[in-house]
């Protein structure tokens, strides 16, 4: 889980581009639709002189279609965990990059939008073209590894949402660094005059 500060609000929550699924959905056809063309063809074919069954063919091949499905199931299951809870996540402070490995193993980063140094967007071939999807690359200032997601629906709207909170929260820095010198100013320069009363008292 994040950590998201009390008044840190999350702005949009970014996730993989559906044509990503498209690949994994066809898999998962193949492998459903693999048993049944295989006991299909396995019907034509004297399956009982090569292999002895106490049973019914049927039974078992019903069994193994079963025990197949569950694996299907159990690998489609672990396709959408990893789709769904792959995010980006944007707040009006920082991004949280949460990659998911599985069903239980994740890890997060998170860097601040002041510290964004630039953003560039890398579209690949027609496809990503067509269908508004690319590569979204966040450098960033000190020794951290730069950012890259992969396959993000709509970067350049993305790009466009974490420039505008960026500035927005260098000139929120800014605006508090003068406040505090302006503040340390006017501390200064009421103990100046504290210390001038004090001199003009000892005076008289």
């Amino acid at each position: 889980m994040i950590e998201i500060e009390n008044n840190e609000i999350i702005i949009k929550t970014v996730r993989k581009h559906w044509f990503v699924l498209l690949g994994d959905i066809f898999v998962l056809i193949f492998c459903v639709a693999l048993p049944i063309v295989l006991l299909f063809t396995l019907h034509f074919l004297p399956i009982e002189n090569i292999i002895a069954f106490s049973g019914k063919t049927f039974y078992a091949g019903g069994f193994f279609f079963f025990a197949w499905c569950m694996i299907v199931w159990m690998l489609a299951w672990n396709i959408w965990t990893e789709y769904y809870l792959d995010v980006l996540l944007i707040t009006d402070k920082r991004i949280f990059d949460i990659n998911q490995h599985g069903l239980f193993r994740r890890t997060s980063s998170s860097f601040r939008l002041d510290r964004i140094q630039n953003v560039t967007v890398d579209m690949e071939g027609v496809i990503q073209t067509l269908l508004d999807f690319g590569t979204i690359h966040i450098e960033t200032a000190g020794e951290n590894e730069d950012f890259i997601a992969t396959y993000i629906a709509h970067p350049y709207e993305i790009k466009k949402m974490i420039n505008e909170k960026q500035d927005a929260e260098v000139d929120r820095s800014q605006l508090v660094h003068v406040d505090g010198a302006v503040q340390k100013t006017d501390a200064s320069l009421s103990q100046s005059e504290a210390d001038q009363t004090q001199s003009s008292d000892g005076i008289y």
